[in-house]
This record gives C-alpha cells, structure tokens and sequence, in this order.
C-alpha cells in the first residue's frame, strides 16, 4: 500500500536556489522507494530564477504543485526588484569588478519579523495545503526550512488533519546568535515562543549537523529532546552533472564558490593569498584567485590594500547544475567557517567533496574539520593565524596542478543514497508512531 508525503518548500525545481537542493534530494531518495509517493508544495519561481535544467532530478510522478505563494506576491517581487534596482548601481558583467576608492559600509538593516518574505504567502499556502491534504490524503508532512514560514503552514494542516509533521532545518534558528543580535528583543522573543510551539507540535526535528543537534538537545533538555536528530546534507550526482568542458587555466587557481558577508569573512584569505605572492614574487600568469558569487564592500577594501586587483576576479553565481565544471576547473577549494557560524557547515562542502578537488579550510567549524580530515579531502587551519594559513596555500601551490583526489571510497558516506536512507528511516518511524 503507497505511504504519502506532503513536501512543504517553496525552494523547488526549477528554482535556482541552494534551498532547492536539499528539496530535490528529499524527492528522489524518498519517491518511488519503499512505497513512498512525494507531493510537493512549492513556490513558483520569478524571471531570473529559473533554471528548468534542474527539473530532471525530480523523480518522474512526483506530483508538484507550485501553489505555495498568493496573488500579491508577483507584485511583492517586482517592488523589491525596483527599490534594489534604484538602490545599487549596474555591476559590470564582462570584467570583474574592481574597486579602487574606500568603500563605505553600510548600516545593517535589521529583520523585524520573526520569518521571512514568504509570510505573506502562508493564507495562501494554508489554503491550498488544505486542498492538497483532501486531495491525496498524505500520511507525514515534511517541511524544507529556511524559510521557516513553511512551519506555520505544516503546523495549521497537521491540527486540522491529524497528521504528523517533520521540521527539516537546513541553517539552526534560534541557537545562531548571530543573527538573532540582529533581530529587535521584542521579535526575538517571538521567534523562540514559535520555534518552541512549532517543535512541540512536530514528531522529528531535524538538524544537519552534530553541533547543532548537541545545542538544541541543550536548549530543550527535558521537554522533547528526544525528538532531535541530524541528517547531513550530501552531493547529488544528478545535480552535479558536466555543463560544460573545464576552461584550461595556466595560473594556479584558488577557487571560492559563494558570497562573502558578515558572517562569511574573506580577510584570512585575502591575507593568505597576498602573503603567498610577495614571499615568492609571484605575477598574475602564475597564481589567481576566482570567485563566484557575491562580496560585500570590505571583500574589495582588502584587495584593494593588498594591492591584488590582478589576482583576483569575482563573476555572478551560475546555476547548480553548473557547479562542477567550474569546481573542478580550480586547483584548490576555499571554505570560510568563522566562529559565528559553528552551528553549520557550508552545502557548497559537499559539493567539494564530489569534486575531488583539494579543500583548503580557513575554519573555527571543528566538525567541518573533522569531516575534511577522514574523507582525506583537504587540509583545515583556524582563523587568525596568518603564518600558518600562509604554509597551507603554500604547500598546495607548491604541489602545482594535479588530477582528482583517489578518495572516492571516503567520501560515498555523504552522497545522496545514505541521506536517503535516513530520509525514510525517518518517515517509516514517524508513521509508527
């Protein structure tokens, strides 16, 4: 007899976003196995963020129905395009964008609801949940989190049906301080009266780390602690496939693929790469540094102090199914792990690992170090230690361009087959209970 799960997450195929990828592993290590059937309640994505390419990984009869977001939210998308729109100048696509003048820093803007710009969608989403719950009569509901409004529509259809429910995390809430220091007391407080409402109601919360999991278990010792657990997140082959062929690079290329940010510091390496070049004399036909995706202001301050703008370029982010092409044509992988985001470790690290390319990890994450360490995929050094951060870049420079890490046999236990086992121990267990 088919078992049934409702799948709450606007982030869908063909949504080219990272949040779609722990979506689209859910579905195809989920539909079709063990008499599993997969339906879907997305978001529909806006102009430039599609990439249907994506929508191959979606198991054939998954049954996805992109009626998550109401009738304002075109209109929604569209001012918030025009205020970023008037707010920031034109980047220049075709040459990397370099800034020579001190950049101002601007004021951070501080989050004053407790969820995120999918609130206004959750009358909508509740409504047409309701139809979809009568429709195919789902026996678990499972939300992909952030965004954690999703949580309020899974709660209300779960009261009202008497079915049980998941909370997936793909980032922790509350127990990443950071961001809660940039959230209003008032709306804080608010945040964690959900967040315990919400996981008193769900039958699993799960994490996808084992810090994480260890700081909830400490946060809600005694009220439903048992209910925590972690499924890590995994490559996925299928979202991993060769777009392309690999540009033929002569410089050694030290590749970065994601934005820097407050939280995602690039000074170490900055100062890595520039200690590297003057202790070796090096040009721009011998050693580079690419990076895909967005930088704040202080990215280019610290180029421009270094005196790097040769050496560095920083292009738009490409679509997932891209992602390997370009991983593999870089000679080594950077991470940025800083303190504040120990609860986490980056999605872009198992992609890393699928790549078989050397990771080099400026990191405070000592479970992301752990991890680098047994699948034999890199090296990892903490923050702040310049001297040593300089021998790391510089051993692997020294070792010049190579062929793909042998560590295949290491790095299986992070693919997409074992998270889908625990994806349907979890929901085999849920319906026991």
């Amino acid at each position: 007899m088919a078992k049934r799960v409702l799948l709450i997450s606007p982030y869908f195929p063909p949504h080219n976003t990272i949040g779609t990828k722990r979506a689209v592993n859910f579905v195809q290590g989920v539909h079709g196995q063990e008499d599993w059937e997969v339906i879907v309640l997305a978001s529909k994505p806006f102009k430039d963020e599609y990439d249907f390419r994506l929508s191959h990984c979606v198991p054939e009869g998954v049954k996805a129905h992109y009626e998550f977001v109401g009738i304002f939210r075109p209109l929604i998308k569209l001012l918030a395009q025009g205020f970023n729109r008037k707010n920031r100048k034109k980047p220049n696509e075709e040459e990397p964008q370099i800034i020579k003048k001190k950049t101002i820093k601007k004021k951070r803007s501080i989050s004053l609801t407790p969820f995120d710009q999918y609130v206004w969608d959750v009358n909508s989403a509740i409504y047409n949940g309701k139809k979809l719950m009568r429709q195919y009569k789902p026996d678990v509901i499972w939300v992909n989190a952030d965004p954690w409004s999703g949580f309020l529509v899974a709660a209300k259809l779960s009261r009202k049906f008497g079915v049980p429910w998941v909370a997936d995390l793909r980032d922790p809430w509350t127990v990443f301080e950071k961001k809660m220091q940039w959230r209003p007391t008032l709306t804080v407080k608010i945040i964690r009266w959900y967040e315990k409402r919400f996981f008193s109601s769900a039958s699993k919360v799960v994490l996808n780390t084992e810090i994480a999991y260890e700081a909830y278990k400490s946060r809600y010792p005694s009220s439903f602690s048992n209910k925590f657990m972690y499924i890590r997140n995994a490559y996925n082959e299928c979202l991993l496939r060769e777009f392309g062929l690999k540009p033929d690079k002569k410089a050694f290329t030290f590749g970065y693929y994601g934005g820097f940010r407050d939280l995602v510091p690039s000074d170490d390496i900055i100062r890595g790469l520039a200690d590297l070049i003057k202790k070796h004399d090096l040009d721009p036909s011998e050693v580079r540094f690419e990076v895909r995706g967005n930088v704040y202001p202080e990215f280019w301050d610290q180029v421009n102090e270094h005196k790097l703008e040769e050496y560095v370029s920083v292009e738009k982010e490409i679509n997932l199914g891209q992602t390997i092409t370009l991983l593999r044509s870089w000679d080594a992988l950077l991470i940025s792990a800083a303190y504040d985001r120990r609860w986490m470790i980056p999605a872009k690290f198992y992609d890393y690992l699928f790549a078989r390319k050397p990771i080099i990890a400026i990191s405070n994450n000592k479970e992301l170090n752990r991890l680098i360490n047994e699948t034999k995929s890199g090296r990892s050094v903490e923050t702040k230690k310049p001297d040593e951060i300089l021998a790391l870049f510089e051993a692997y420079f020294k070792k010049g361009k190579s062929d793909l890490i042998e560590n295949q046999t290491y790095i299986e236990p992070y693919g997409l087959d074992k998270q889908a086992i625990k994806f349907r121990e979890t929901l085999n267990e849920v319906m026991k209970s």
